[in-house]
């Protein structure tokens, strides 16, 4: 007869046994001896969390095994069909560990790529696809043009500009330029890269030294493209605004006023207004930023008489 005499190792290591065969006849004994050897798990995916990638990207990517790490853990091989994608050398899966995460770096590409990623263990290899998109800086302002209405002359007047990176790549703002009188431009250290989703606020501001409509444009030049932004603003003088009552009791009827008015400090008055003033008021725009001055009003009857001066008040232009 034909006995089977079977061995399946639980470990991997060298074991012994024997075989003890009873009958009528005296007993036979049969050595036994084998050596458990471990059969390894292969890769059977390797994947990643962006399959789809513009711009730069550290891609989040997964191997996976058919079985448990052995003692020790298991190293798997991983490489890139192109240096715009780079993975490390190799990745150890843990021991009972059935997967083990890697990453991998995507650059900034200027035309659409194709990348596959490889994961091999002894002679499997599991293949993952990546597309990388071309990226594209994008500038954008928030607005086309800035209109500071009428400012008094010397007294500057600050808009903001926002800049804003909205493509799919850094963009770089290499520098921002003005032209025209009394218009320039503050508020950022140039050039500043901006991230897509990035912004910055550059001040722009009008301080106008002369009267008069005055405009100009602000150039923003950037790796994406030159903007232009138009400046408008009219200069205006300063002006002081007198106003009074007018006398009462008087028996002499009131036709109009004169002002006078004199550098503070002194009494060198002078009348200011040219005809008579009919109103109780007086717009005096022939006044000088940081000067100090007194005034008075007289009033002035049918036939050219003028009362004794009002009280004096003082004005100082900021």
């Amino acid at each position: 007869m034909v006995l089977s005499v079977q061995f399946d190792p639980a470990t991997a290591s060298s074991i012994t046994g024997q075989l003890a065969i009873s009958s009528n006849a005296p007993i036979a004994t049969v050595s036994l001896s084998g050596t458990g050897t471990a059969v390894l798990p292969t890769v059977t995916a390797v994947s990643c969390s962006s399959t789809s990638i513009t711009g730069s990207l550290a891609d989040a990517c997964t191997v996976s095994l058919s079985g448990s790490a052995p003692t020790g853990g298991l190293s798997v091989n991983l490489t890139s069909s192109n240096s715009a994608v780079t993975v490390p050398s190799s990745v150890t899966v843990p021991a009972t560990a059935t997967n083990a995460a890697f990453t991998a770096n995507a650059a900034v590409v200027s035309s659409a790529q194709s990348v596959t990623l490889t994961a091999t263990t002894g002679s499997t290899s599991m293949n993952v696809s990546l597309q990388l998109n071309a990226a594209t800086p994008t500038l954008s302002l928030n607005t086309a043009s800035i209109g500071f209405g009428s400012v008094v002359e010397n007294t500057p007047v600050t808009q903001a500009l926002t800049l804003s990176s909205t493509g799919t790549a850094p963009v770089t703002v290499n520098s921002a330029t003005v032209s025209g009188t009394g218009f320039s431009v503050s508020g950022a250290t140039l050039p500043a890269t901006l991230n897509p989703g990035q912004s910055l606020t550059l001040q722009v501001q009008f301080d106008p030294g002369t009267v008069g409509s005055l405009s100009g444009q602000l150039t923003i030049s950037s790796t994406a493209s030159t903007a232009t932004v138009g400046l408008s603003g009219v200069g205006e003088s300063h002006e002081v605004d007198l106003s009074w009552s007018a006398p009462t009791g008087s028996s002499d009827p009131v036709v109009g006023y004169n002002v006078y008015r004199a550098p503070s400090g002194t009494t060198s008055y002078q009348r200011i207004n040219v005809t008579v003033e009919t109103l109780t008021a007086y717009a005096d725009d022939a006044v000088q930023a940081g000067v100090a001055y007194i005034y008075y009003v007289t009033s002035v009857d049918a036939e050219g008489m003028e009362s004794s001066p009002s009280n004096t008040t003082t004005v100082t232009v900021p």
